[in-house]
């Protein structure tokens, strides 16, 4: 009797896990890979490779268009556009010490971040300043006329710039969200 009831219970042990193995789970989320630094190139970066058109749309909801420049002030810029109307959604701006040298200025990035900040944080009246914790190495927005997200991250000066939604901005949230996806290719 005792192989017998070994037996009997060998057979419902592989019936049971048998079955067990038609259980159907969910699969488990795997976080995609993080996405590649971007690299500097000639101590420059293409600030439209920040965020592309389709993290913009997966934001959003919305087509856009991405045009580079280099600014008068000495930060490589994008400006990114809507498909439907071409308004301007938002820009970024990214300062390094190269595009400051190409301005002939005698700053580096970073005191223009340091100096920026000062600027804002002496008129209250105009800029409301809020410090931003754990994204890069310092950062701060900006809320007046416009908003505005300022980073410094490993000696490099990154802006992003938008309306208000009233005046037809995306908002300081959609703003943000752009701003994390920035930061993960920032070098």
């Amino acid at each position: 009797m005792p192989r017998n009831r070994f037996l009997l219970i060998a057979t419902l042990v592989m019936m049971v896990s048998g079955s067990c193995s038609n259980i159907i789970t969910t699969p488990t989320l795997t976080p995609t890979s993080a996405p590649e630094k971007l690299k500097l190139i000639n101590g420059e970066i293409d600030a439209c490779l920040l965020i592309s058109p389709s993290e913009v749309e997966y934001v959003l909801g919305l087509k856009v268009a991405t045009k580079a420049w280099f600014a008068t002030m000495g930060a490589v810029g994008c400006v990114y556009t809507s498909v439907s109307d071409d308004r301007t959604i938002f820009q970024t701006f990214v300062t390094t010490d190269a595009t400051l040298k190409k301005v002939n200025s005698p700053y580096s990035a970073v005191e223009t971040y340091e100096s920026l900040k000062r600027s804002h944080l002496q008129s209250p009246e105009v800029y409301k300043i809020n410090e931003i914790e754990n994204f890069g190495d310092r950062a701060y927005s900006t809320d007046a006329s416009f908003l505005q997200i300022n980073i410094l991250n490993n000696g490099i000066y990154y802006d992003f710039t938008t309306e208000t939604i009233s005046d037809g901005g995306i908002g300081y949230d959609a703003l943000m969200k752009l701003a994390e996806i920035a930061l993960q290719k920032m070098p």
